[in-house]
């Protein structure tokens, strides 16, 4: 060995016995517990918060710089509950010393227990996670040994330092409770029984990491065990993170939760570029209720969220309403699977949904949408398809929305709600990401971003059937320009009969106005009849012709403000078993007079059915009914009124043979009453009995006895 050699041996030799000697002289001659309260004064001048220690502060020097604390808690600033902010019962940490010199960072074991933080929002919006340094204290230099650093940031500080090397043999977190309560909008959020733990971290090779406990929501009241999994590979300068296995397992429960509870599970491989911030998503999918959705692609989230990849999704409504406790109704081809396939672009202003391939209950559909919310608001909608089932879906709904209502769920107080600043959900995000798609998404449906708006509408489906009823032949095609919303044409058949329509909405206004202009021809009546009573009650060809117009998309609104005309024509049909006059009125006829009746509404050929109908602001009045029949007329007048929900008609129907039966129609029009007014009828038996009698010669001379054989001869 030579002589130089020997030289850094010895130096390096006597640097290490320094090393040591002061590590065992500062373990054994310094007490970290006499500076509680240096430690305290510090805390407090930067945070403003007082900390207490109820166990002791022990340190390590070499190998390991390390510390370890008993319980440890802070306050909570003034205006808040006397609980602590936060609380620690047991935290240890140390560092390996020598590797400092070469830039690298070596934990051992970092371990916290029994960690308590409680956050809150109080009713004036102050929070008590923001710290703030008492007023005397905030321009006061701070001392760090002998040098005195001004509190101004210096311009050349970077905000962070590189390491070449990162290891934490393992993290250990146990007993930690978490509460976020916000006083203003009655609103709490926990999690309880937090546990987490890594195996060993190095850059460059792989490690895993465990996550559990349960989440609770006060409002609504769900609470959800959860778990979490990664397996990752961090690069060696820490830029880059291999996620090789994410898997994410939730199980909510509640009364607010579809069947009161799901199964949530999250699995997914990635890559995370933190320098870049966008992350490559391999492969990841989302199943909840026997429902699957696949993504592939690329999300970077640097300022404003962007999304570009491949989604794909399979559900199965029988598998859906199995997994909310549902029976549901079986498919017409045994079918009831929806799968979809499309490219996914989610950027700052776009949403653009691609190239969708699917099927519907095995019939095939395609289709591209995208919006635009920018300055000049763009829609584009196109959609083919051949066959869609809309019964087993609305079916489904009904079933979920009956069991909703017989959960007797408690009506909301009547208590006046407090008025909240508009921004305030904004607010409350924590991330320019957040703020951004919140705000992207409120712009986007603003009445100021539709009043722009621009939009391409092109619809075709061969057969549609909702309600039991079919509707071929759809064809729909829409555009919008400066807020103004145009459907022409809106056709299709149904009932046998063709259906066309142009439906125009103006979305410049504080409401939306709309207009429809409808006309239909040779709709067939008993088609009509059977397939929404079940029975053929009327056959003959029907004819609509009316336009109408609305303020607002509600149905009050819409009741509130409907104007318009149409006419309706019924011709060279049948009345079949119609039930036209009401209960009881028969028994007031007795002889031929009853068969008459009775054979008239049996089976009734008429020429002609037609009317008028006007609307004016939610008022429908009808002054002209006609019907024509063989053996039966009748004619009718009244209004509806829709926002009232009543209704006041009057008909009078005549047979052959019998005086006019008047029938007035009143009450609510959701359930309307019916009844015969006899004194109108009583009225017009007499004067036809008269008439009768006038007209012909008789041996009876007593004008009383003559009106009494007439009476009995009309109802005979």
């Amino acid at each position: 060995m030579n002589s130089i050699a020997k030289i850094v041996l010895a130096v390096a030799g006597a640097l290490v016995a320094l090393l040591v000697i002061a590590a065992v002289s500062l373990t054994t001659l310094v007490d970290p517990n006499d500076y509680k309260q240096e430690i305290t004064s510090a805390v407090y001048e930067a945070t403003g918060r007082d900390i207490s220690f109820k166990g002791d502060i022990s340190l390590t020097f070499f190998p390991w710089f390390g510390i370890s604390l008993g319980e440890v808690s802070m306050t909570n600033p003034e205006g808040f509950p006397t609980e602590p902010f936060a609380s620690v019962a047991q935290a240890k940490a140390s560092v390996k010393v020598l590797p400092l010199f070469y830039r690298k960072l070596e934990f051992s074991d970092v371990i916290l227990k029994g960690v308590t933080l409680n956050l809150i929002e109080n009713k004036a919006g102050k929070n008590n996670w923001t710290f703030k340094p008492p007023k005397e204290a905030e321009h006061k230099p701070k001392r760090r040994g002998s040098i005195i650093e001004s509190p101004e940031p210096k311009a050349t500080q970077t905000e962070s330092i590189a390491l070449a090397a990162l290891l934490v043999e393992s993290l250990s977190i146990s007993d930690t409770n978490i509460t976020y309560e916000n006083l203003r909008e009655g609103k709490k959020y926990s999690v309880a029984d937090l546990t987490l733990n890594t195996s060993a971290f190095r850059a460059g090779k792989p490690f895993s990491l465990n996550v559990s406990g349960l989440a609770t929501s006060q409002k609504p009241a769900v609470e959800s065990p959860f778990q979490i999994t990664i397996e990752a590979t961090p690069s060696e300068d820490l830029q880059v993170i291999d996620v090789t296995n994410l898997h994410v397992v939730l199980e909510p429960k509640g009364e607010e939760i579809p069947g009161k509870q799901a199964s949530i599970h999250l699995r997914s491989a990635l890559t995370a570029h933190l320098n870049d911030r966008f992350v490559v998503v391999h492969g990841s999918e989302l199943a909840t209720y026997n429902t699957t959705l696949n993504l592939t692609g690329e999300v970077a989230y640097a300022s404003e969220l962007d999304v570009k990849g491949n989604m794909k999704l399979r559900t199965d409504y029988r598998e859906v309403a199995k997994a909310l406790g549902f029976s549901a109704p079986q498919p017409e081809n045994d079918n009831s699977e929806l799968q979809l396939s499309m490219q996914l672009k989610l950027v700052p202003d776009t949403i653009a949904l691609s190239d969708i391939q699917g099927s519907l209950s095995g019939h095939p559909l395609d289709g591209d949408f995208l919006y635009n919310f920018g300055n000049t608001p763009q829609l584009r909608l196109r959609l083919a398809a051949e066959h869609i089932n809309l019964d087993p879906y609305l079916a489904l709904a009904e079933l979920v929305t009956k069991n909703d209502k017989q959960t007797g769920k408690k009506k909301p107080s009547k208590k006046k709600k407090q008025k909240q600043p508009a921004s305030s959900p904004i607010k409350g995000r924590t991330t320019n990401v957040e703020r951004n798609a919140e705000q992207n998404l409120a712009k986007a449906f603003a009445p100021e971003t539709l009043s722009k708006l621009n939009a391409t509408v092109d619809i075709a489906i061969k057969k549609m059937i909702v309600k039991n009823i079919p509707i071929t032949d759809i064809k729909m095609v829409g555009e919008g320009k400066s807020g103004v919303v145009t459907v022409s044409p809106l056709r299709f058949r149904v009932f046998e009969g063709d259906v066309n329509s142009t439906l125009k909405t103006d979305l410049r206004g504080t409401l939306p106005i709309s207009s429809l202009k409808l006309t239909t021809d040779k709709m067939n009546l008993a088609n009509i009849t059977t397939t929404l009573t079940g029975t053929e009650y009327a056959t003959g060809t029907l004819f609509i012709d009316g336009s109408f117009s609305a303020y607002g998309m509600s149905k009050e609104t819409v009741s509130r403000t409907l104007n318009g005309k149409a006419t309706f024509n019924a011709t060279k049909g049948t009345l079949q078993g119609l039930n036209l006059l009401p209960k009881g009125s028969l028994e007031l006829f007795t002889g031929g007079a009853r068969k008459t009746i009775e054979s008239s509404l049996t089976a009734q050929p008429y020429d002609v059915i037609r009317g008028t109908l006007l609307a004016k602001n939610g008022r429908i009045s009808n002054n002209d009914f006609i019907m024509q029949a063989a053996e039966m007329n009748a004619k009718g007048s009244g209004f509806a009124n829709l926002a009232s929900d009543s209704v006041h008609y009057k008909a009078e129907f005549k047979f052959d043979n019998v005086p006019p039966i008047p029938v007035v129609v009143s009450g609510k029009l959701s359930k309307p009453k019916y009844a015969v007014d006899m004194k109108r009828f009583l009225g017009s038996s007499i004067e036809d009995v008269t008439k009768s009698l006038l007209g012909k010669d008789s041996e009876e001379k007593n004008p009383l006895k003559r009106l009494e054989k007439g009476i009995r001869d009309l109802f005979k």
